[in-house]
């Protein structure tokens, strides 16, 4: 059971993930396959896939997380072991080198992404997860706050992607020890550029 405000914030990202990726998603989708790259403890485990199954129609969800924190890894092992998702400590910047894990996932999902606080770093796990992505995949931030948002987008359209929904959440929980930030205020989905 999550912590009340937790809880809260799930249901507003879960709200925001279905009215974001709904319209973008082929109408074909079948099974769902969901990378969460720098996962951290992966609070959002249950909600992406609760996301993932009702896109895919009721067929299959797995869920991919991956974070070079050990602690966060173990974390979400122990937490969301009942759920169809595995957990990987892993460095987000050289996910390529797993290659079992495939190139045919059709979510990348970074929530809260840092970009703010290293940008170069940011860039080589976009580029990543870029390429993990199946064709028509989608792939999703949350941010923090404004600028971060704008910073990020911008990076991820100079490595071709195209946003197809950027929605700031109006009722995100702001954290009382940094102004002008709040959870999940941002939720943007991209795709691949069409040529």
């Amino acid at each position: 059971m999550q912590p009340p405000p937790i809880a809260e914030d799930m249901a507003k990202l879960k709200a925001l993930l279905q009215d974001s990726l709904s319209p973008h998603l082929p109408v074909a989708q079948k099974d769902m396959r969901i990378l969460n790259l720098a996962c951290g403890r992966c609070d959002e485990a249950e909600t992406l896939i609760k996301v993932g199954s009702e896109l895919a129609k009721g067929g299959d969800v797995e869920m991919i997380g991956a974070d070079i924190r050990i602690r966060e890894i173990r974390q979400a092992r122990e937490t969301h072991a009942h759920l169809p998702a595995q957990f990987l400590i892993e460095d987000a910047t050289k996910i390529d080198q797993h290659q079992e894990l495939g190139d045919d996932f059709n979510m990348v999902f970074m929530r809260h992404q840092n970009f703010w606080h290293g940008q170069e770093l940011w860039k080589k796990i976009f580029d990543q997860g870029i390429a993990k992505l199946r064709p028509d995949g989608m792939l999703v931030i949350t941010s923090y706050f404004d600028v971060e948002h704008r910073l990020a987008l911008r990076a991820l359209e100079a490595l071709g992607m195209e946003v197809v929904s950027n929605r700031r959440n109006k009722a995100s929980r702001a954290l009382s020890d940094a102004p002008g930030k709040s959870v999940d205020r941002w939720v943007a989905v991209l795709r691949r550029r069409q040529a």
